[in-house]
């Protein structure tokens, strides 16, 4: 009698994204932004949900569809209240500075 082989996955635990926010802080479909990225729909809605996986090159896509760095797609949700994103975004680049300084002021790292 032949002995029975199972072989046992682990799911993987796919690390939280926040693509579907920016898409939503952007005011852009499900459409137009796979558009804008070079993806399809499909496949856009797929990552949102954490059902498919990204390469570098479509995070750096959606990156530019949605005016942001891959870096805040990963770990920055734009919809949260104590988000900087709508303050840092309306800013004028001197401001920008301004905000950088007062942050190091608060948090005692002042100089750089």
């Amino acid at each position: 009698m032949a002995k029975k082989v199972t072989t046992r996955f682990k799911a993987r635990v796919r690390r939280r994204t926040f693509f579907k926010e920016w898409r939503k802080h952007r005011g852009l479909t499900l459409e137009r932004a796979a558009e804008l990225a070079g993806m399809t729909a499909g496949n856009l809605s797929a990552m949102e949900r954490g059902a498919q996986g990204y390469t570098q090159d479509g995070l750096e896509a959606l990156a530019d569809a949605y005016k942001t760095s891959p870096g805040w797609l990963t770990d920055v949700d734009p919809t949260r209240d104590e988000s900087l994103m709508p303050i840092w975004e309306s800013a004028k680049p001197a401001d920008r500075q301004k905000i950088v300084d007062i942050a190091r002021t608060i948090i005692g790292k002042t100089g750089t």
